[in-house]
C-alpha cells in the first residue's frame, strides 16, 4: 500500500508537469506563428544551440529545473542544515519546497491563464 502511495506522490506531479508543458508549448507556438513577421529572430540560447531542437531543450530544461526544485535542493538542504529531526521529521525541507512550489504554481496560474488575460485569449484560446 505504501509503495502505491509513494509512486502516486511521484507520478501525479510528473504528469501534471507534462500537461503544463503542453499548454505552455501550444501558447508559444501560437505566439511565434502570429508574430513571425514582426519579431526579429533572437540568437539561439546556449542550451538550444547545443541540443539543436527547441523541443528537446525545452523539455530537458523543465526536467532539470523540476528535479532541482523538487529533489536536489531539498536533499542538499536536508544534508547540510541541522534541525531537530525528532520534532520536525526527516523531510522538513522537502515539505517546504513542495509546498512553496505548489502554492506559487497556483497563484501564477490564476493570473496567467485567465480568460480575461488578452494574451492567453489570443494565443491559447483562439
Amino acid at each position: 500500500m505504501w509503495s502505491t502511495i509513494r509512486t502516486s506522490l511521484l507520478l501525479v506531479p510528473a504528469f501534471h508537469s507534462l500537461q503544463y508543458l503542453v499548454v505552455v508549448w501550444r501558447y508559444q507556438l501560437n505566439y511565434e506563428a502570429q508574430n513571425a513577421d514582426t519579431a526579429p529572430k533572437p540568437s539561439l540560447p546556449l542550451l538550444r544551440h547545443i541540443l539543436g531542437r527547441p523541443v528537446v531543450s525545452f523539455a530537458l530544461s523543465g526536467v532539470m529545473l523540476g528535479f532541482a526544485g523538487f529533489y536536489l535542493i531539498p536533499i542538499v538542504l536536508e544534508a547540510t542544515v541541522s534541525y531537530d529531526k525528532a520534532l520536525f521529521g526527516p523531510t522538513l525541507f522537502m515539505f517546504f519546497s513542495w509546498i512553496f512550489i505548489n502554492i506559487h504554481h497556483y497563484f501564477i496560474d490564476s493570473v496567467i491563464w485567465r480568460r480575461e488575460n488578452p494574451d492567453a485569449r489570443r494565443y491559447l484560446l483562439s
